[in-house]
């Protein structure tokens, strides 16, 4: 009976041990293709990021169960269409390759979450935007320091998305279609000195559920009075730029809860302001 107990608990913690070896091997982030290769069938985190690939290898390809796939930091310049093979993907980073444009097949991504296509200077974004707003579950996309002078009117496109990061790029305006975008909560537009708040307010404030702004390092010196039609933003981050004032406009601003204003040169005394109601947070450099 006792040897039957012994056996029972060593089987136990074999099949914990194996339990824990699987979870391990499919969470495990591995950094090369060769290694992938080892757990084919299990591998969900693959990292090729500054191997100087230029092309992907057809064998990539064969890693159907890829959840997590990072590329970025090389020299890709195109995305063939085996891509629609790992259509388990859910995390895809690209960023800082030399893309010119997402294959129409790239469509087929239908469980991609989250994508960082930042840092592509030479990407069509016109094009790759038609099809990434045929991605269902996209809820994450990053366009930073795209090159982009002018936003095309296929940003619409991609109204699924609830976090927009647009920074580094050299646009004056956001396209008409901009309020179609109704999941966007979060936007980024920092380090883009050409940007115009005062003139893009208007369709800012017909993003229904944008809740957290970011117009950071644009080298804005006046917050223009009629910040105050931004009633659904409740996080406002204007960090790093030149305003040295607020208008009284912006206690009209019912839902805002955090206004950071750090490296401003807003004076201390203004954090006492009558006109920024008590239940705000206002940050401003220490001295």
């Amino acid at each position: 009976m006792k040897t039957h107990i012994i056996f029972l608990q060593c089987l136990l913690v074999f099949l914990n041990f194996s339990s824990f070896a699987q979870l391990n091997d499919s969470n495990r982030e591995y950094k090369t293709i060769r290694d992938a290769f080892a757990n084919k069938d299990k591998v969900e985190w693959l990292s090729l990021t500054n191997q100087g690939l230029k092309a992907l290898p057809d064998s990539l390809f064969e890693l159907t169960n890829l959840k997590y796939l990072d590329l970025a930091h090389n020299q890709i310049e195109f995305i063939p269409d085996q891509i629609k093979r790992l259509s388990k993907l859910k995390y895809l980073v690209l960023s800082r390759n030399q893309l010119k444009v997402l294959p129409d097949a790239f469509s087929e991504l239908i469980q991609l979450q989250t994508l960082y296509l930042d840092h592509n200077p030479q990407i069509d974004l016109d094009k790759s935007l038609i099809v990434l707003g045929m991605l269902p579950l996209l809820k994450t996309l990053s366009l930073a320091g795209d090159n982009i002078t002018v936003l095309p009117m296929s940003l619409s496109g991609i109204q699924n998305v609830e976090s927009l990061d647009l920074s580094e790029n050299d646009f004056e305006s956001l396209p008409a279609g901009t309020p179609k975008l109704k999941q966007l909560t979060t936007l980024y537009i920092n380090d883009d000195v050409h940007f115009d708040l005062e003139r893009n307010i208007t369709v800012l404030s017909k993003l229904s559920s944008l809740k957290e702004l970011h117009i950071e390092n644009d080298s804005i010196r006046i917050l223009p009075s009629n910040i105050s039609e931004l009633k659904s933003v409740e996080y406002l981050f204007l960090i790093g730029n030149n305003i040295n004032s607020l208008p009284n406009e912006i206690n009209r601003m019912k839902n805002l809860k955090l206004l950071d204003m750090t490296g401003n040169p807003i004076p201390p005394p203004l954090l006492y302001d009558e006109h920024l109601r008590p239940k705000v947070i206002f940050r401003i450099n220490k001295n």
